[in-house]
């Protein structure tokens, strides 16, 4: 159990430093979405690159916001995770391996892999929402499942066979 909360506070930091962190670029980007669009997403050769570039930026500002709070979490790791999947290949095809370039990227990349993978863990608005939900249990129960939670996911175990 007290592995748990240290994992889970290991991935709260997690989530608040790439949150707090991409929300920055998210309002860069929609600060000025003609400059960025023609400077970055025009090199990828994208077919709408305005509206790339809106959609990357509203995908680092919203889902910075839904890591930060935890809250939908799965959503804004995935969100960030597109962006700077994107990022990272759009860096490459214009720079190369240039560690100096992709560092950044990486690191953001790297984390919210971690998170789409691991979930927000137990302190986030997610896992609040999950022990909130009696009827979801009882019903689990009254199906004959048995309600377990592994990182604040809820997980279905069958125990009649």
């Amino acid at each position: 159990m007290k592995q748990n909360y240290i994992a889970s506070i290991g991935l709260l930091l997690l989530r608040i430093a790439v949150g707090v962190m991409m929300i920055h670029h998210g309002q860069e980007k929609l600060a000025d979405p003609q400059q960025f669009a023609d400077t970055y997403v025009a090199s990828l050769h994208l077919p709408f690159p305005l509206f790339f570039a809106y959609a990357a930026g509203l995908s680092e500002l919203i889902g910075s916001w839904l890591l930060i709070f935890g809250v939908f979490a799965p959503l804004g790791a995935l969100a960030i995770t597109g962006t700077m999947a994107v990022a990272a290949f759009q860096h490459i095809l214009t720079g190369g391996f240039n560690i100096y370039v992709l560092e950044l990227v990486a690191l953001y990349l790297g984390g919210s892999i971690a998170l789409l993978l691991t979930g927000p863990g137990l302190f986030s608005l997610d896992a609040l929402l999950i022990r909130l939900l009696p009827a979801k249990a009882s019903q689990a129960v009254s199906d004959g499942f048995d309600l377990s939670e592994d990182n604040s996911s809820l997980a279905y175990v069958k125990i009649n066979d």
